[in-house]
């Protein structure tokens, strides 16, 4: 379609109207989201999506419009209308373009086998997760949703500076919740699978894993208050890593938002953290070429062995900051204008395996489910946190009995600096964004329970 709409002569369209400068958001889409209950397809759906976003800047203002009708009458009228939005914006002297850059890493996104994958093939696919899941246990008495879904998008970004590149990207992923009961007692489970094939996808296991998850949980009683080491497994902790990555933002810093504010140069965790923000990584769900201004997307070490090295920065924070961007800017949409966001954003890996982690701990507590953390349960400016948690306790370095309804609390900063053993299994969460870790102990973090 990009070839049928002539982005450069819609540049010069804006620029005969005036504009210091314009840049255009072309984004085409589509997602198939499959959902099964008790074998027979529950839902099937499809989304596709294209549209347009245009900036336009005059005069240190800002203006934005888009539209997802490409006939010529409707774009002019869409650019006149992100001019008029610009004439009655503020003045903001940091509200600027990048700079263009010549090259961008080329990058292998799309897969042609997952475009090919018939749809009966996505169906079994979810039929064999819900039964794997529920053949694992007699305790398991329903899957309470189990489905699949994959997306591709398609992303052209072309300026007034000379940048006109773009991208194509499709990702695949299944996954399943489960109940469990005995008795009167009930939990649920959920395990993910994602990849960018379906043949990295892994049904069998998934489905597996959710049960035993589930099962795990059975019977759960709370513990007496205490302070204990904690490990936490990727799923847990990169919820964590979620919660650090909006603090650890220049929008968030600027704002006065931040518990790393000031603290650039300081040690702010262990020696062994590591926490690092890659657009390029190959494994990672957010990897793209070049951000949403165009600007090339990087490997940036946040937390360098402990020490704050930076924050994040798209164009606008970087110019207010004196600094450069990190290849941060983000957009939801072309219906959006972008903001300074995470890619990939993850704990860097140590050398442990998880067993080995875990096999370190003589008495503590084994995460496996958080509530409110990413709604609402850590205050990015002081850092404190208290959060519900359910798991497993851990003697003798191994799992034993299920606890539940206690909760963990703490601040960020001291949690960083507990950070004394980390696992070697890097782990992406794809029900939150793109947040990592590999499996990792606290030495010592308070628990509030019975």
């Amino acid at each position: 379609m990009t070839e049928k709409l002539d982005l450069k002569q819609i540049i010069a369209q804006g620029e005969e109207l005036g504009v210091d400068d314009i840049e255009l958001f072309h984004e085409e889409s589509s997602e198939n989201n499959i959902k099964i209950y008790e074998g027979e397809v529950e839902s099937l759906k499809s989304a596709n999506a294209k549209g347009i976003g245009i900036r336009v800047f005059i005069d240190d203002k800002m203006g934005f419009a888009y539209t997802s009708n490409f006939e010529e009458e409707e774009i002019e009228k869409t650019l006149k209308e992100a001019i008029a939005n610009a004439e009655v914006a503020s003045a903001d002297e940091y509200r600027t373009l990048p700079e263009a850059v010549a090259e961008v890493e080329e990058l292998d996104l799309y897969s042609e086998d997952l475009a090919a994958v018939k749809l009966e093939d996505k169906i079994q696919l979810v039929l064999d997760l819900e039964k794997a899941a529920l053949e694992y246990d007699e305790r398991i008495a329903s899957v309470d949703t189990v489905g699949y879904g994959d997306s591709e998008v398609e992303i052209r970004i072309v300026n007034s500076k000379g940048f006109d590149k773009s991208y194509r990207k499709n990702q695949c992923y299944a996954y399943s919740y489960v109940i469990a009961r005995e008795g009167e007692d009930t939990e649920t489970g959920m395990a993910i699978t994602y990849g960018d094939s379906v043949a990295e996808l892994t049904p069998q296991k998934t489905g597996e894993e959710a049960a035993e998850n589930a099962v795990n949980l059975l019977g759960g009683q709370p513990v007496d208050s205490q302070e204990v080491p904690v490990v936490f497994p990727p799923k847990v902790g990169s919820m964590f890593m979620y919660v650090l990555s909006q603090a650890l933002t220049a929008e968030a810093v600027q704002k006065g938002k931040s518990v790393f504010a000031q603290k650039v140069g300081e040690r702010v965790a262990a020696k062994e953290v590591n926490i690092i923000d890659n657009g390029l990584l190959e494994e990672g769900l957010a990897t793209s070429p070049f951000d949403s201004e165009g600007v090339p997307s990087t490997e940036t070490e946040i937390i360098k062995e402990g020490e704050l090295q930076t924050f994040l920065y798209d164009t606008y924070t970087a110019n207010k900051a004196e600094m450069e961007s990190t290849g941060n800017a983000s957009r939801g949409s072309y219906r959006g204008i972008p903001s300074v966001a995470p890619s990939n954003f993850y704990l860097g890996a140590g050398d442990k395996s998880a067993e080995e982690v875990l096999a370190s701990v003589d008495k503590g507590f084994y995460v496996m489910k958080v509530s409110g953390l990413v709604t609402g349960g850590a205050n990015p400016i002081s850092g404190d946190f208290s959060v519900g948690a359910t798991g497993r306790w851990i003697e003798n370095g191994e799992l034993t009995k299920p606890v539940r309804e206690i909760t963990i609390a703490g601040n960020l900063i001291d949690f960083l600096q507990d950070i004394d053993l980390i696992g070697n299994n890097l782990k992406f969460n794809p029900m939150i964004g793109s947040y990592a870790t590999p499996t990792f102990r606290v030495k010592s973090l308070a628990i509030s329970g019975s």
